[in-house]
């Protein structure tokens, strides 16, 4: 018999806490677990007949009764995370579904709502999903980052497979540190190394040239047509691709060698040049002869895709792309295709689902922060303004890693009255979605606390606005 949610509740809060009754779930043998919510802190409670686990530092000088059952809180930190993940079912594990959607959380607040939306569709979540650029702005880390996750798995009582994204990795530092932290999604962005140039074709390593002469004049089948890979975009792509993929496989032999299954994704979606098929096919087939095989690959596929709006460019000639690579990530290995910069693309995401089959990866990520921007338009428009007036004042600042073609001309001085209408403005919404970073520097606590405060209709709209991309999705 469970611990009485009433009798529960009514304990914690003459002790200053909530509880969240979605998260009571039972440790058969050993007692209840549930999440609940102090001033400023979250605590993991533990109701029981038998005993407490071996966690640290509760909140409570002696546990309290609550019918047959003792209860006592402890701060929800990484060692007590460490100490429940297996027990709780809180550890990233790796993608057991054709499709996957990973929703990345700037905040650390939305896990358990996104969580609400992926649930009802046929999707694997991927839920702590942040890249190094992202952590910088935020003042975050991987670890800090898996522990907002968690916590809202445990806050939305899902028990259910999740993985983890540690998004973007450039640098071996920034892989150790996912790797320490237990993430189980590792995507290796290689636009860095690729800046680097091509290699002169005669110092490549001979497993390259024989890729190429392997892979040269191969027919790839497509519902629209054949596609011949031709040697002289095979040979480019070897000189360019090489060196960089050597890093990969540099990477994945150090999870490897830490016992660490993992899935891996190879991205370039970022690169100035549309990925070519014959790139697409040395990439996957270098890295399976290196023992690296490809979970996923993020390609640069044609038209445009800037942050906060859809999708800009040829449909047409964007589902002739994805058809293509779809084609190639079938003939060589079966890896799925990663559309990056998923956020309200809602032009092209069936298209998308559509190509591939079915078996697919998509990353959003700013648009779950765009709608805490959007409550606090909602609810307190001059806090609104207020963080406008900052963001466009720092607007080279946030622009500096991220693609976009906004310019200072094209943000109004002053904000239309409704601020609803303000966000309507493709400009200011551009705005907002990459000045995430300077506005928590400079009015982080402000935002938190308003969020705090309207948590319901900031769920609401997180849940909302996955729930339309999905539904655009898998349509």
């Amino acid at each position: 018999m469970n611990p009485c949610a009433e009798m529960l509740s009514d304990a914690l809060r003459e002790r200053g806490f909530r509880l969240l009754p979605g998260s009571l779930r039972e440790i058969p043998g050993r007692g209840w677990v549930f999440a609940a919510r102090g001033p400023g802190r979250r605590a993991v409670g533990w109701a029981s007949e038998v005993g407490f686990p071996p966690l640290v530092a509760p909140l409570l000088p002696e546990p309290i009764p609550v019918g047959r059952y003792r209860v006592n809180l402890y701060p929800w930190i990484w060692e007590n995370y460490l100490a429940l993940r297996h027990v709780l079912s809180l550890t990233p594990q790796r993608c057991d579904r054709p499709a996957s959607f990973g929703a990345g959380d700037r905040l650390g607040i939305a896990t358990a709502a996104q969580i609400a939306a992926m649930r009802r569709y046929p999707v694997f979540p991927v839920l702590a999903q942040q890249s190094p650029r992202e952590l910088a702005r935020t003042g975050r880390d991987f670890q800090s980052v898996l522990l907002d996750a968690a916590w809202g798995v445990l806050e939305a009582g899902y028990t259910g497979p999740f993985g983890a994204d540690a998004d973007h990795l450039q640098e071996e530092e920034q892989l150790h540190a996912a790797a320490a932290a237990g993430y189980s999604l590792y995507t290796f962005d290689l636009r860095r190394a690729l800046a680097r140039g091509p290699h002169p074709w005669e110092e490549l390593p001979a497993r390259a040239r024989s890729v190429v002469a392997e892979l040269a004049g191969r027919r790839i089948e497509t519902p629209r047509g054949s596609w011949i890979l031709q040697e002289s975009a095979l040979h480019e792509a070897a000189c360019r691709y090489t060196p960089a993929l050597e890093d990969v496989v540099r990477w994945a032999g150090i999870l490897r060698d830490q016992g660490i299954e993992a899935d891996l994704e190879v991205s370039v979606d970022e690169t100035e040049e549309e990925t070519p098929p014959e790139a697409h096919a040395f990439i996957a087939v270098y890295l399976q002869r290196r023992g690296a095989a490809l979970w996923s690959l993020a390609p640069r596929f044609p038209g445009i895709f800037e942050k906060a709006v859809d999708y800009e460019g040829d449909v047409a000639r964007f589902a002739r792309a994805v058809t293509l690579h779809a084609a190639v990530a079938r003939a060589f290995g079966g890896h799925r295709l990663s559309l990056h910069s998923g956020s309200e693309k809602f032009r092209i995401l069936s298209i998308f689902r559509e190509a591939t089959g079915g078996c697919f990866h998509v990353k959003t990520s700013g648009t779950t922060w765009l709608q805490a921007v959007r409550v606090i338009a909602r609810v307190r428009p001059e806090l609104f303004a207020e963080l406008y007036a900052i963001a466009r004042a720092h607007l080279e600042e946030s622009r500096r890693d991220y693609p976009i073609a906004l310019r200072p001309e094209d943000l109004p001085t002053a904000l239309p009255g409704d601020p609803e209408a303000a966000l309507a403005d493709r400009a200011v919404r551009q705005l907002f979605h990459i000045s995430y970073g300077v506005l928590l520097r400079e009015r982080g606590m402000a935002i938190r606390e308003l969020l705090e405060s309207h948590e319901a209709e900031h769920d609401a709209a997180v849940r909302e606005n996955l729930e339309r991309h999905l539904e655009t999705l898998l349509k």
